[in-house]
């Protein structure tokens, strides 16, 4: 029996957040985990991040054929070994970390078996207060066998050495469109299967729209409005059926269709802990489930909002949101505010309320669009490809209440936006405050003048203008 403090189901990002922050505090820890540490962080989110910043590269060098000589796109098995490299520095470092921290991991599958035990193999770990954070997985329809060859999941995928001349993606979120980027810089012909009526369909309708013309200005075949009826291997690839006996024949495909909670099987029925539809656990604002000593936090939480917060950086802040509750403290978390990226090509980040949102919250809310065709770096990078988008109340509320910006290095941008709606800073700052030059932040604060009344109001469509640019190189 090994006694401690804290017994933390899964060594994901929000399962080791928690770990960090109560070690540090004195607790004993005990992380249960089956697999790599960090989980999904490391094998799929860092692993296609670090994918896509050596595809991107290219992409961009290709866009300026004046200045870089003709070069062929990195092969897929270089890539993979460039991943591995970046995933593999990563770990080494997390390791290190928590033998630092005193944090004691045992390899294996948790199920816990009464409220205070948790059984791993045949050793029991006893502890005052329960972390699942056991994550997810993708979503895969009944009777279909993901492989690393030709069916492919998210998980798989990083593990498909050949690549396949023609690729599905069944799926136009965040993780069909991003894998979208890579396959099609890489050389694959691509095609987006999605049901909803246009890519990335929690977005803007201006920003689908962006992102569905970049995406077919460089070959990128999108069905919308299309459910696949279901996939059968050939014997040189994948058969997919589509509605009205339409059939599409490719090397490959990728499920991108959804994740689904990593919960079933480690007994929480025993110690009645509460789950919603899909097997996801719903929390309150400390992450504690209904049951008053075991929390939740990353991917297993129901967390009831409309944007998908499915991102290694909110199960993080819920870990250390957990940590803080296990020690007595209050920990003041707003979900409102967050960033995020989805690294497709171009870019897009965002915080806060989408304009969509901002309008049923809100009702008349005033926008300002500011393209990078208008922004010195944007052109220094060239080609000045993008957006800013700068969401504020109604005319007496001149609060932000949410930035987008779709186009290169976005990240750069989203960040200190974040703050600002966090802050509940008024748009003004943004006119008043002293930009580096030249810099994108600068469309930020154009795109405050712009509501302001005293810069060039946007022309819809102004920010298409540097497609046409692009097709004549």
């Amino acid at each position: 029996m090994i006694e401690t403090d804290v017994c933390i189901l899964g060594g994901g990002p929000g399962g080791l957040a928690a770990a960090a922050n109560l070690a540090l505090h004195g607790r004993r820890v005990v992380v249960v985990n089956a697999g790599p540490l960090m989980g999904y962080g490391i094998e799929g989110a860092f692993r296609s991040k670090a994918a896509f910043e050596i595809t991107r590269q290219y992409v961009y060098a290709s866009l300026r054929p004046d200045v870089f000589e003709a070069a062929r796109p990195p092969s897929l098995e270089a890539v993979l070994r460039g991943t591995q490299r970046s995933a593999e520095g990563l770990n080494v470092s997390v390791v290190d970390r928590l033998q630092r921290l005193g944090v004691e991991v045992i390899e294996g599958r948790g199920v816990i078996e009464d409220a205070q035990t948790v059984l791993v193999g045949g050793r029991r770990v006893r502890a005052k207060d329960l972390i699942i954070a056991t994550g997810s997985r993708p979503r895969v329809p009944e009777g279909i066998v993901p492989d690393d060859r030709r069916v492919l999941t998210s998980d798989t995928v990083n593990r498909c050495m050949e690549l396949p001349r023609t690729l599905a993606i069944l799926g136009a979120g965040v993780i069909g469109c991003e894998y979208a980027s890579i396959f099609a810089a890489l050389g694959s012909e691509v095609t987006l299967v999605d049901t909803q009526p246009r890519v990335l369909g929690s977005e803007d309708p201006d920003l689908s729209a962006f992102i569905t013309r970049a995406f077919v200005e460089r070959g990128i075949k999108v069905l919308s409005s299309t459910r696949f009826q279901g996939i059968e291997r050939t014997a040189d690839g994948v058969r997919t059926a589509l509605p009205e006996g339409r059939v599409l024949e490719t090397g490959a495909v990728l499920l991108a269709i959804g994740r689904v909670a990593c919960t079933d099987g480690i007994g929480l029925e025993r110690i009645g802990v509460e789950r919603a539809k899909g097997g996801w656990i719903p929390t309150d604002g400390s992450m504690r489930t209904n049951v008053p000593h075991v929390y939740a936090v990353g991917d297993v939480g129901d967390r009831g909002t409309p944007v998908d917060l499915a991102l290694v950086h909110v199960a993080q802040a819920e870990g250390v949101c957990a940590a803080h509750h296990i020690l007595g403290e209050e920990f003041d978390q707003s979900m409102d505010h967050v960033p995020y990226i989805i690294f497709t090509v171009p870019m897009i980040a965002g915080a806060g309320l989408s304009e969509t949102a901002a309008r049923e919250r809100h009702g008349e809310v005033r926008v300002g669009k500011y393209p990078y065709g208008r922004n010195h770096r944007a052109h220094a990078m060239h080609p000045a490809l993008g957006y800013v988008k700068l969401i504020v109340g109604p005319v007496g509320d001149d609060r932000i209440l949410g930035v987008r910006v779709v186009g290169r290095d976005a990240d750069t941008l989203i960040a200190a936006a974040s703050i600002l709606i966090e802050r509940q800073l008024p748009y003004t700052y943004l006119i008043t405050s002293i930009m580096p030059h030249p810099s994108l932040i600068e469309c930020l604060q154009g795109a405050a003048h712009i509501i302001q009344g005293d810069a060039l109001t946007y022309e819809e469509g102004e920010e298409y203008d540097f497609f046409d640019l692009i097709r004549r190189q």
